[in-house]
């Protein structure tokens, strides 16, 4: 593996691969340190809610049972 923090002079750069990664799958990433550190990870961010809102949710998406009508084993085979 190589990894190599450079600040370039001109926009393109030249890279040498060592002989063992020849006729392998490389991938080469190019990204700016001032990017990743302004950007929330999916690892950072939450998505905390309070419980009035976890209490609002299941509120909405209830099943209301009471209004099912009852059944038993017999009416299966009728």
């Amino acid at each position: 593996m190589i990894r190599e923090i450079i600040v370039p002079t001109q926009n393109t750069y030249l890279l040498h691969l060592p002989d063992s990664l020849i006729g392998k799958n490389v991938e080469v990433i190019a990204f700016s340190n001032d990017d990743i550190s302004n950007e929330e990870t999916p690892a950072t961010k939450t998505n905390k809610r309070t419980v009035e809102q976890a209490i609002a949710f299941y509120k909405k998406n209830a099943v209301d049972f009471s209004k099912i009508e009852k059944w038993n084993r017999e009416d299966l085979y009728e």
